[in-house]
C-alpha cells in the first residue's frame, strides 16, 4: 500500500471495506441457514411426536359403535 496515490490508497480501502461487509454478510447467511435448518428439524420432530401421540390416544378411545 506504500506508494499509491491518494485516489489509489481510497479505492484499495474501499475495496477492502467492501470485502469484508461481504464476508461477514456470507456468514450471517451460514448462520441463518443453519438455525433454520435445526428449527425445521425440531418441528418435523415435534409434529412426528403429535400424531404418534394422537394415534395412540385414538385407539386408547372406546368406538361409538360399542
Amino acid at each position: 500500500m506504500y506508494g499509491m496515490s491518494g485516489p489509489e490508497l481510497l479505492t484499495q480501502l474501499k475495496m477492502q471495506d467492501t470485502r469484508r461487509s461481504a464476508e461477514r454478510i456470507h456468514q450471517v447467511n451460514v448462520v441463518l441457514k443453519e438455525r433454520k435448518a435445526a428449527r425445521q428439524a425440531l418441528a418435523a420432530l415435534k409434529w412426528a411426536r403429535f400424531w404418534r401421540g394422537a394415534g395412540a390416544r385414538r385407539r386408547a378411545l372406546p368406538s361409538v359403535t360399542s
